[in-house]
């Protein structure tokens, strides 16, 4: 199991995040399906028989193809989940498995990795007749390098703030689920906004995310991605643009 400080991409918004020899899963699903609906499009990016022994699985939200009950039974219970703020009740419905919430800028540390939790322009919801409404990112410093995954979230003022705070490496940015924009611009980005917030961030480096893997909105599967390669051909940001497929990495 590789230890190096890597990012990889386990396919939709799901992450593989190792710094300082630690590992953590962010928004872990392996599911086929998603409420039995939502078919997966490409390959899971990981072995499932050959899990990295992790120090937190993280969940930015309640939203179904980022919170997957059914992936963690792949985990002991002994693995700590970091979630939102009042998303920890329902998870306990189902999961034993040791529970820590955070706020907005609030900040914990794990295994030597400090974790803090930031701000997100979203909502998560479940289908259970109760509401799970706060949505984070995600900021991950080790050592050497620092990750930010922006879970779901429209555009707004909050990815300069975070920028301000911390020197991000690599920028883990959604760019699908954009269609209609009159519905989906508040709470997702599309590839042009995932720029702007990329530049907001002064980060080193940025991963697409949130592409290729279920359709939830009127884009299809792999047109956020295309979108994308066509805003930064020639241009200076395409090197910086990391476009990974399932179970493909970047060294930081």
């Amino acid at each position: 199991m590789t230890t190096t400080d890597r990012v990889q991409f386990v396919g939709h918004a799901s992450l593989w995040i190792t710094l300082d020899n630690r590992h953590f899963l962010v928004d872990t699903v392996f599911s086929e399906r998603i409420l039995g609906i939502f078919k997966r499009h490409s390959p899971i990016g990981i072995d499932l028989h050959n899990l990295p022994d992790v120090a937190a699985l993280l969940v930015t939200h309640a939203h179904y193809d980022h919170l997957d009950i059914f992936s963690y039974k792949y985990f002991p219970q002994d693995k700590k989940i970091v979630s939102p703020d009042g998303l920890g009740a329902f998870i306990g419905r189902f999961l034993h498995n040791p529970l820590i919430e955070l706020n907005k800028w609030q900040t914990m540390e794990c295994s030597g990795v400090k974790i803090t939790g930031v701000p997100a322009k979203h909502f998560g919801f479940r289908f259970s007749g109760l509401r799970y409404t706060k949505c984070l990112g995600f900021v991950l410093e080790g050592s050497k390098k620092t990750v930010y995954v922006a879970g779901d979230t429209g555009y707004g003022p909050h990815f300069r703030e975070i920028g301000e705070k911390f020197n991000i490496d690599i920028a883990c940015l959604p760019i699908g689920s954009y269609r209609p924009a009159w519905s989906m611009k508040s709470r997702h980005l599309n590839p042009e906004e995932a720029l702007r917030a990329f530049n907001d961030l002064k980060a080193k480096k940025m991963i697409p995310i949130h592409w290729g893997g279920f359709r939830l909105a009127m884009d299809k599967v792999n047109e956020p991605i295309e979108w994308l390669k066509k805003l930064i051909t020639g241009k200076p940001v395409a090197d910086s643009a990391a476009i990974l497929q399932p179970g493909e990495s970047i060294i930081l």
